[in-house]
């Protein structure tokens, strides 16, 4: 960004046109209050930039077995350029020493099943996918964190589901009648099973021993660099419908007999990749305060927001502070994230939600994010439909107003598509230089004297 005059002249005209925009009203102070107008004031023409930046790698692994969504598969995006997910993951043994007798048993076969997560699916379900499973060449550490570019290598394939179409909303029976939910089933090499079948029983005495055994598995998903392709998600930590299931019997009386691994209970993370080359998004990084801003999920693309003059706004009380955000796109297939959050930076890498969004929350969590906003509604501004984002930052703006130390960090946040590294969404948004829906701050607030 070039710097057409002295940084001081900039900062005074800044100044000056804040303390006009405070002294008159706008419709959007109008809208948030129904009587008393004269006690408040209101602007939504305060300097905001906006900057595309690369994410920086986020934490994928679940030793814990508490996510409920591991994404996989291709997305070829015309805006976003081409996306990849992989996942690795252990397995673990429903009990130690199952009692495979190569005397007593016979192998029949072995099936990996896995339970889909239909919400965090994503892009064009109707385009045939082919699943493949690898065995790991590199141990998967059971307690190691591992981040959305950690990846190990890989050997030989061990299983195949060819040119099939996904069906992540039919439900289906697995193991028991009495219950349904949607899966898909991918046959295994008789090798691979047969190996596991005759392990030696020191190595089936626990899951520490089995896992140097196992090493790991990768599974990948592929609809063959189709436009826009899918990103499928499957929760492997649903027992109920997640496993791998061992078929014997016995050679006596042909009794059958299973045995299943799980992923529940074991380490697994998911290894993402973005190429951005000759795509608008790709062109957009960097780029201060343009038309279009791009967000994405996954290892993906954040908005850094800035708020350069926000101290001279002096003496005030927020009463109430949203940056609004129009989205600039209607890809029927690719549709716009389902849920925006502001973070920001503590010490050099740690990202964690604003003061306002935790207040959404709540202590536990699990409250939701209405109080914030952040999810896309449909709004009629001047006569047009526009679908917009509001993203509440009253408190985090009291603190920047407050700030008087020039440091601009402290006045800088991000945005964020969440949960991010089990969604595959992404927007496109207009930014705060564009000529049609710019990005803005509304901001209502109190003179204190």
């Amino acid at each position: 960004m070039k710097q057409k005059m002295p940084a001081y002249a900039v900062l005074l005209m800044a100044a000056l046109a804040f303390w006009a925009a405070c002294t008159k009203p706008s419709p959007f102070g109008s809208d948030l209050l129904s009587d008393d107008l004269a006690d408040y004031a209101y602007t939504d023409t305060a300097t905001v930039w906006c900057t595309v930046e690369l994410e920086d790698s986020v934490l994928t692994s679940d030793p814990s077995s508490t996510a409920s969504s591991f994404l996989c598969g291709e997305l070829v995006d015309p805006a976003f350029g081409k996306t990849n997910a992989e996942i690795f993951t252990l397995l673990h043994m429903d009990f130690p020493e199952p009692g495979f007798d190569s005397l007593k048993h016979q192998f029949d076969s072995i099936v990996l099943y896995m339970r889909y997560a239909p919400s965090s699916i994503y892009g064009d379900t109707l385009l045939p996918q082919t699943l493949r499973v690898y065995r790991l060449n590199e141990l998967l550490d059971d307690e190691n964190s591992y981040y959305s570019n950690s990846t190990l290598s890989a050997g030989a394939e061990i299983g195949r589901l060819e040119s099939f179409l996904p069906k992540p909303n039919t439900p289906d029976s697995l193991i028991v009648t009495t219950s349904k939910a949607p899966y898909v089933r991918i046959p295994l090499s008789d090798d691979f099973g047969k190996e596991l079948f005759h392990l030696d029983t020191t190595t089936l005495e626990t899951d520490t021993s089995f896992y140097k055994a196992l090493r790991g598995l990768k599974i990948v998903a592929s609809s063959g660099g189709a436009n826009p392709g899918a990103m499928l998600a499957f929760n492997l930590n649903d027992e109920a419908y997640s496993r791998v299931r061992l078929y014997y019997h016995d050679i006596a009386d042909t009794t059958l007999r299973h045995f299943d691994f799980f992923f529940a209970g074991s380490n697994k993370f998911v290894h993402f990749d973005h190429d951005y080359s000759g795509t608008p998004a790709g062109q957009a990084v960097g780029q201060v305060s343009g038309d279009l801003m791009y967000l994405q999920a996954m290892q993906g693309l954040r908005i850094k927001v800035e708020f350069p003059y926000i101290d001279k706004f002096d003496n005030i009380a927020v009463n109430k502070a949203q940056l609004v955000l129009t989205n600039a796109d209607n890809n029927s297939v690719l549709t716009p994230a389902n849920q925006l959050v502001f973070t920001e930076v503590r010490g050099d890498t740690t990202s964690v939600f604003t003061s306002d969004v935790l207040y959404a929350i709540g202590p536990a969590l699990n409250q939701g994010f209405s109080r914030f906003g952040g999810n896309p509604e449909m709004e009629n501004v001047n006569g047009t439909l526009v679908e917009r984002y509001r993203l509440t930052l009253t408190q985090r703006l009291q603190d920047m107003v407050d700030d008087t130390s020039g440091d601009l960090k402290k006045k800088t946040v991000y945005i964020n598509v969440t949960p991010q590294s089990r969604v595959a969404q992404r927007s496109i948004l207009y930014a705060p230089g564009s000529a049609t829906f710019p990005a803005k701050l509304e901001l209502k607030y109190t003179r204190v004297q």
